[in-house]
């Protein structure tokens, strides 16, 4: 036998260990990242906007292993079924036991119109960008999917605008950022990633499945931000609670779900191979997709919809850093670079709207000076006109003169 390490460990241990704590430094400093850039904004929302992303990697890492090779559950619709019940659960037990508030489960509770306008399509869009997603996956591979999905922040702002929300020169600039950003990241995986020999029409009606998919997001978002902060959009209306919304929205996303599900993937077969291992991981996956869920809302309802799509770009950073530590994979170049420029395009989106709301509260304090100022020269006009009075009746008083009085009528 041939010499060994005096360790007796292979040589390629340590730079295994070397690669493990430059993934998980990538990792912390990314969340340290978004700490210091959403600073200004309190610890409430830097605290939300890190667990937004956590919970994002971590579904989507269970979700990958639960119907990948893994685990090999080939029926993520009735996955998907499993969360957006727990979110209606939650949902009726909040509104009828906690608040004692179940009209609220109603549509009758934001009306009628408004409930068709908004809700039906949010929750109609919301299965629907999921599906169009994954048929896109069938035709065109992940990366040609993974590059136009990098397009989300750009649609999302658009739509947003169409609606009336207006963005500053600067947050239009890291909406570009994070966009040129992500299409660096998803070109990595397609040079992986082959569309094969697929033909002419087949790529067609991938490319048709993968934008379709991508508006359905951007619409689903913009509507959401839209009935959360309506007065960004200077609209008049009464703001939706984010748990109000969700009762009104996950209903019929569910139902819509389980048409689709019970159209696509046999519940027989999902039951038969339902084992207590994938039972469990089923569970880790509805807690961490409920979590995402609640959380994303508060997101959004802070940050805005560009800015929450922008931040979730960020998970296929932390994804690939634990691919990395723990799965033995690489980082390309590509990704690093391409991470670094969507963290850019959050920077400079939230200074964008940093100076945007300086601007603003700098014109209120200017208003209440102009205000107080008037107020100041009014009480300062009336004090001197009472002392000239009073001098005036002095001078009467030390010449013999009276001072007069006021004739009472009759």
């Amino acid at each position: 036998a041939g010499p060994t390490l005096p360790t007796g460990r292979p040589s390629s241990a340590m730079s295994v260990e070397v690669d493990r704590a430059l993934a998980l430094s990538v990792t912390l400093g990314l969340f340290v990242a978004i700490a210091v850039i959403l600073r200004s904004r309190g610890p409430r929302i830097v605290t939300l906007a890190c667990l937004f992303v956590g919970f994002l990697v971590a579904t989507q890492l269970i979700m990958k292993e639960l119907c990948g090779e893994g685990l090999k559950y080939k029926f993520p619709g009735f996955v998907t079924i499993c969360h957006f019940m727990c979110v209606v659960i939650i949902c009726f037990c909040y509104w009828t036991f906690w608040m004692r508030e179940p009209w609220r489960l109603l549509p009758s509770s934001i009306g009628s119109e408004r409930y068709l306008r908004n809700v039906v399509l949010i929750a109609v869009s919301q299965p629907i960008s999921v599906i169009f997603n994954n048929k896109a996956m069938v035709y065109v591979g992940a990366g040609v999917v993974a590059i136009i999905g990098t397009l989300a922040p750009v649609a999302t702002a658009v739509l947003s605008r169409v609606f009336g929300r207006a963005l500053s020169f600067t947050s239009w600039g890291g909406v570009f950022t994070a966009f040129a950003g992500g299409v660096v990241v998803s070109w990595s995986e397609v040079t992986q990633v082959s569309v094969g020999d697929s033909d002419s029409a087949a790529v067609t009606t991938g490319l048709v499945f993968a934008f379709s998919a991508v508006l359905g997001r951007a619409a689903k978002i913009v509507l959401i931000d839209f009935l959360l902060s309506p007065e960004e959009y200077k609209n008049e209306k009464e703001a939706i609670s984010p748990l109000h919304l969700y009762a009104l929205q996950f209903p019929l996303a569910t139902a819509i779900s389980i048409v689709y599900a019970s159209f696509t993937e046999n519940a027989r077969e999902a039951w038969e191979q339902l084992t207590p291992e994938i039972a469990m991981v089923i569970g880790a996956s509805c807690f961490c997709a409920t979590m995402l869920n609640f959380i994303g809302l508060h997101v959004l309802k802070e940050l805005g919809a560009s800015a929450q799509q922008i931040i979730g770009k960020l998970n296929t950073i932390c994804i690939a850093s634990l691919s990395v530590a723990f799965l033995g994979e690489h980082i390309p170049m590509a990704v690093a670079i391409g991470s670094g420029l969507v963290l850019l395009g959050v920077a400079i989106f939230e200074s964008g709207n940093r100076h945007v709301e300086d601007a603003e509260s700098e014109g209120d304090d200017s208003d209440g000076d102009s205000d107080s100022t008037s107020l100041e020269c009014g009480l300062d006009s009336n004090a001197v006109l009472k002392e000239v009075m009073a001098v005036q009746q002095g001078i009467m008083l030390d010449h013999g003169a009276e001072p007069a009085k006021k004739k009472l009528p009759g």
